[in-house]
């Protein structure tokens, strides 16, 4: 905003293999007023992070800082500034075609909008909507992290989940907590240990167990490379055990500690597939964690024939 109306010339500061529809654009604002302007980017840059920037000049003056606004009922609005900068991670992800995918929000979850940007149809379905949802409208369904526990009409509608994964349905079910124990909520058991397992190392060594399987091949070739740059920790609330039906993909722990197996389960559920994974997928995808994001990816596609993967 400006102390005095005035006229502000915004431009946009972008990496090499992008392009903007302008380079910059002017505009008239009143004093203390607002606006928002929208730069189309297009291109395809090199596989990394890389850094978009912009910056208002007034009277000559070039501004390059921004501000989040920290703002609660009970404390003084604050600003809180930074540079005015996005980051953009561009990752080497092939995509199955027509894959549809219906998610359930779980807590603190940003994993549905990434999906979207990566070019996913995904609808976003509400728990106390799965009673009456079309299910032969998907072809995987994603469960959030710790939905069960946040949404008791989850639990209610997963015997209807589970008898379209017998049907042939494919589903995703991220971390929960003790409550992954009730009978019902999985389809094969688990135990938890008190308290949990995890690896909060984000670099501790990952072992794989089944070279072989399709989540590690299709539509992306998992590598140790793709277990590099990840964030705050692996995984969470892991399985210490679990029941023959489910095949064990990784293997991982913290130092000293002993090896746990179940970061990744899979098991064939009737026609269908049922793939349980305690990996911070929740953590890496709003990230922009590369290899994460596409070892979830071959999770989506797990129960899958071969498709055409496109770029």
């Amino acid at each position: 905003s400006l102390a005095e109306a005035g006229s502000v010339r915004v431009s946009i500061r972008l990496p090499a293999g992008l392009a903007a529809d302008s380079a910059s654009r002017t505009v008239t604002m009143a004093a203390g007023g607002t606006t928002t302007l929208t730069f189309r980017v297009r291109g395809q840059p090199a596989p990394g992070t890389h850094l978009i920037g912009v910056e208002a000049e007034v009277a000559g003056n070039p501004e390059r800082t921004g501000y989040h606004l920290i703002e609660y009922s009970h404390i003084r609005p604050q600003r809180m500034y930074r540079p005015a900068t996005i980051a953009l991670t561009v990752a080497d992800v092939a995509i199955p075609a027509g894959l549809r995918i219906t998610y359930v929000p779980g807590v603190s979850d940003n994993v549905a909008p990434v999906l979207q940007q990566l070019g996913f149809a995904v609808g976003v379905v509400q728990a106390a909507a799965l009673d009456t949802f079309d299910l032969s409208a998907t072809d995987v369904v994603v469960v959030g992290p710790r939905a069960y526990d946040a949404h008791p009409q989850l639990v209610a509608a997963n015997p209807r989940l589970l008898a379209w994964v017998r049907a042939g349905g494919t589903m995703v079910v991220q971390y929960g907590q003790y409550e992954m124990l009730n009978p019902g909520v999985m389809p094969f058991p688990v135990t938890l240990q008190r308290p949990q397992d995890r690896v909060t190392e984000e670099d501790a060594p990952v072992r794989i167990l089944d070279a072989r399987s399709s989540v590690l091949a299709t539509p992306n070739r998992i590598s140790q490379a793709d277990f590099a740059g990840w964030v705050q920790e692996r995984a969470l609330y892991m399985p210490r055990t679990f029941a023959d039906d489910y095949g064990a993909i990784l293997s991982m722990n913290d130092p000293g500690e002993p090896p746990n197996n179940g970061a990744i389960l899979i098991a064939q559920y009737g026609s269908g597939t049922y793939v349980y994974t305690s990996l911070s997928f929740f953590r890496q995808l709003p990230a922009g964690v590369p290899g994460a994001t596409r070892l979830f990816v071959n999770l989506l596609a797990a129960g899958q024939k071969v498709r055409p993967a496109v770029p």
